[in-house]
């Protein structure tokens, strides 16, 4: 028995097929542009998964915060940190230290509201992590931390290495982040990753973007 699934997403048709219990994933894309930028992995030493999430045409008030103050008291998860990722209206990063399972961080990101390609993709390729952004690309401006969102839960083992990457990359206070593991190295990647804004974009959408 095996199964074809077909759908679309902002960069094309995704096709993935199951037989004799082998997954092969097909993406078929028009032609972009797309730029070289270096990222942050959600993986730990000892193999555990981060959340993190990447959101597109997301309103900030009306969805976004709701979203996650919603996974904060299911999960009981703690602290949220949320990036305005570029220039674009509604695109927004979020990372939270909490250690999980593969399985937890499955389960979790299969209820947001992130984009499929997202959510699908780095099962099957890429070592299983999942990776943000956080220098410049192109016209695209270096993400920007512009909210910590507080959980009153803190219990869950947190990342000391992805904690210390929010301290020297956007001078986060950690001294009172309860429960950081003894591990004090992240795993960075330079990808390829698809260029939407241009020159004569950033001036229209910079104005739009309200948080």
């Amino acid at each position: 028995m095996g199964f074809l699934r077909i759908s679309k997403g902002k960069y094309g048709l995704n096709i993935h097929l199951n037989i004799l219990n082998l997954n092969l994933i097909f993406r078929l894309y028009k032609s972009f542009n797309t730029e070289q930028t270096v990222g942050i992995r959600n993986s730990t030493e000892d193999g555990k998964r981060l959340i993190f999430l990447d959101y597109d045409n997301m309103l900030y008030q009306e969805q976004l915060i709701p979203e996650l103050k919603w996974l904060q008291k299911t999960y009981k998860l703690s602290d949220f940190y949320i990036f305005k990722s570029s220039q674009k209206p509604g695109a927004y990063h979020v990372i939270c230290l909490d250690k999980l399972t593969s399985r937890e961080w499955i389960d979790i990101i299969e209820k947001t509201n992130v984009d499929q390609n997202y959510k699908k993709v780095p099962i099957f390729v890429d070592n299983k992590a999942w990776v943000l952004r956080f220098l410049p690309k192109a016209q695209s401006k270096k993400p920007e931390l512009i909210h910590i969102l507080k959980s009153k839960h803190q219990q869950r083992e947190k990342s000391k290495a992805h904690a210390l990457f929010l301290k020297y990359n956007y001078g986060i206070n950690i001294n009172k982040i309860k429960n950081l593991d003894k591990h004090t190295n992240v795993l960075l990647t330079l990808y390829d990753t698809l260029n939407y804004i241009k020159t004569k974009d950033e001036k229209t959408t910079t104005k739009k973007q309200k948080v």
